[in-house]
């Protein structure tokens, strides 16, 4: 969902990010620094932040209803982290009930870094529910000034922990400085999670530098209190064969969050 985050203790908050208003167009800037990188290339995970709240603040404009995302798919160039980078945004659809969007990852010489695909639904907010920060483009512009960034690798600010790397189980808390308005895991905090799941099954097994460049996700739920568990099941035979990742709410025993990932290997 759209992620109006400026609480300093929160991870996402702290990623060095810029919001800006350029030309009239809406858009995020990141200069990537040691925090986020694998292996010299950026994280998946950081890509889908972008796509997140690059789309979701244009189309989150309704103050009684969440924007949830629903959907999301990340492709990524395995290439060493550019300097800089920043997004372009298109609106494919703006419904009642769901939107869709595609944004563009790009270097200062425009040339490709990533696309994601992302979709999203509008739920009514309940008397019940957290209140809902104001969202405005450039409110964003306000908050995301890149002054905050992380003080560790954003793995071990996220304390993932892991159970069995050869079978991509992972263990994370459900702590406030993961969480978004609406109270559960934010979204690319979840694609952390998977990211991870992914790369650790692929470097055990394979014995190999692996980075993910490749990942589709569908959220199904909400998470709870938590942990949240991931389990992975190699869809092939060589390390870059296609992966399913299914990550679960150990408070709940629900599944959360379906997704599919594809690593590429470095040389170690």
């Amino acid at each position: 969902m759209t992620d109006l985050l400026d609480d300093n203790f929160n991870i996402p908050a702290r990623l060095g990010v810029v919001a800006e208003i350029r030309d009239g167009e809406f858009r995020l800037g990141l200069h990537p620094r040691p925090e986020l990188l694998r292996h010299g290339a950026l994280r998946a995970s950081i890509i889908a932040f972008l796509v997140d709240v690059a789309a979701g603040v244009l189309l989150d404009d309704d103050p009684d209803a969440w924007t949830l995302t629903s959907d999301m798919s990340v492709r990524m160039r395995p290439l060493p982290a550019p300097a800089f980078l920043s997004t372009r945004t298109t609106i494919l659809r703006r419904g009642r009930r769901s939107a869709v969007a595609t944004v563009d990852v790009v270097t200062e010489e425009e040339q490709p870094v990533a696309t994601g695909a992302i979709g999203f639904t509008r739920v009514q907010r309940r008397d019940t529910d957290p209140v809902k920060p104001p969202a405005s483009p450039s409110r964003m512009a306000t908050m995301f000034d890149g002054s905050r960034t992380l003080d560790r690798p954003l793995r071990e600010e996220a304390g993932i922990v892991v159970l069995d790397a050869s079978a991509g189980a992972l263990e994370m808390q459900v702590t406030p400085e993961l969480r978004n308005p609406a109270g559960t895991l934010q979204g690319a905090m979840v694609a952390l999670f998977a990211e991870a799941a992914a790369e650790e099954m692929a470097s055990a097994r394979f014995d190999t530098a692996a980075v993910v460049t490749e990942l589709d996700l569908r959220y199904l739920a909400q998470t709870g209190e938590g942990p949240v568990q991931s389990s992975c099941t190699l869809l092939g035979d060589g390390p870059d064969a296609p992966m399913q990742v299914e990550l679960s709410d150990r408070s709940s025993g629900r599944l959360t969050t379906l997704v599919y990932a594809r690593t590429t290997t470095l040389p170690v």
